[in-house]
């Protein structure tokens, strides 16, 4: 990844230049206001140095040999990225070392979360359980619960001689789910619903989806407000979608205009607040979001989970978004995987209610209330 800063006036400037040169794939990585050097410079404004992170392989070659905007210390940049990279390489191994020492009590800790769910290899399952546990683990469903839900459907069998051992499963599986919690809004109030998750799960796709549901199907008057403008490629989309659906889209680049974003938006029933993935690295990303929570007091909060995520990420991202009280679970890319263990995985882990999957890219179609009697027989079937 290359970097480059630009010296602009304003925040819109720096995005425009970059769009043009860098590639809607640029990611700003951070922002200051600085003074130019040089004596000749003393009395001049001082102007807002803005910096990207790129791949020189995604920019458009029309657009590498740009030379219409240009940091004023070519050189020195160049050297500090050089240095930079030089230690790249022993970064990374203190990162592997500290990965592998902290290895034991992650592991611990994942026991410790489903310790009611240990397996017991030396179970003594009937055939007919023994396949209906291949089949969880076959749709990816964690061992431990896998083997929790096998022993529990054994155990109600051994209580009801003759019971359909599917139907029980089923059962059980139905109540780790529960029941679906869409969003509903109520005549002559306003809501606003703030979307969370990581970086590319499929947040800004998602609130245009959910957007042209309440927007052309509901006949709901709904805005967007984007606060993730690290991402050019993100706040492109979401303004060519919010043109197409005739709503209005805010973008905020700093936390104190949250207020007058929400003043353009009085008149709206729904108001969808996009947010920033987090970044690695990025400390201040539960602080910013602490505040959004703060000035916008969401009465929905939905948290993006892929369903193509791997157990060990669905634990770290839940982690992050730890702080987070009372949140809903909206999954996507669903369509990307013939798996559906990961859901129930999501859902037992976080102890939260689903609410949508999204099952394609198609705008509005594909998302849909979470429908838990479908994806049960997914996983047991």
């Amino acid at each position: 990844m290359n970097v480059k800063r630009y010296h602009v006036e304003n925040m819109q400037q720096a995005m425009d230049f970059a769009r043009r040169e860098l590639g809607s794939d640029a990611v700003m990585i951070s922002q200051n206001r600085v003074r130019r050097k040089g004596l000749k410079n003393i009395f001049r404004k001082s102007v807002l140095e803005v910096t990207f992170t790129y791949d020189p392989t995604q920019t458009p070659s029309a657009k590498k040999t740009s030379m219409s905007y240009m940091p004023d210390n070519v050189e020195q940049i160049k050297k500090e990225y050089r240095n930079i990279t030089s230690t790249a390489s022993n970064e990374q191994f203190e990162q592997l070392d500290n990965r592998m020492s902290s290895f034991e009590s992650m592991l611990s800790e994942f026991l410790d979360k489903f310790r009611y769910m240990k397996p017991d290899l030396m179970y003594d399952y009937s055939e007919e359980i023994n396949n209906m546990l291949g089949k969880l683990i076959e749709a990816q469903v964690v061992d431990e619960l896998a083997h929790a839900l096998a022993k529990e459907t054994d155990k109600m069998l051994r209580q009801q001689p003759g019971a359909n051992a599917t139907e029980i499963m089923e059962h059980l599986i139905l109540e780790q789910f529960g029941k679906p919690e869409p969003i509903l809004h109520k005549k002559f109030t306003q809501k606003v619903i703030l979307v969370l998750g990581s970086t590319g799960v499929g947040k800004t796709t998602t609130i245009v989806k959910l957007a042209a549901d309440f927007a052309v199907k509901q006949k709901k008057n709904v805005g967007i407000i984007n606060t993730d403008t690290y991402r050019i490629g993100a706040t492109e989309q979401l303004q060519t979608y919010a043109d197409i659906l005739g709503v209005p889209l805010q973008v905020v680049y700093h936390l104190y205009e949250l207020d007058a974003a929400m003043e353009q938006m009085s008149d709206r029933d729904i108001i969808f607040v996009d947010t920033a993935g987090k970044r690695p690295g990025d400390m201040q990303h539960k602080d910013d979001l602490l505040e959004i929570i703060r000035i916008l007091k969401p009465e929905d909060i939905l948290i993006c989970f892929s369903a193509t995520t791997s157990f060990a990420s669905i634990k770290e991202m839940v982690d992050i978004y730890g702080f987070v009280d009372d949140y809903r679970i909206l999954i996507t890319k669903l369509d990307e995987t013939k798996h559906r263990g990961s859901v129930l995985n999501i859902s037992t882990y976080t102890k939260k209610p689903l609410a949508y999957v999204t099952t394609g890219q198609n705008v509005p179609d594909d998302i849909e209330v979470a429908d838990v009697e479908k994806l049960v027989k997914q996983i047991v079937r």
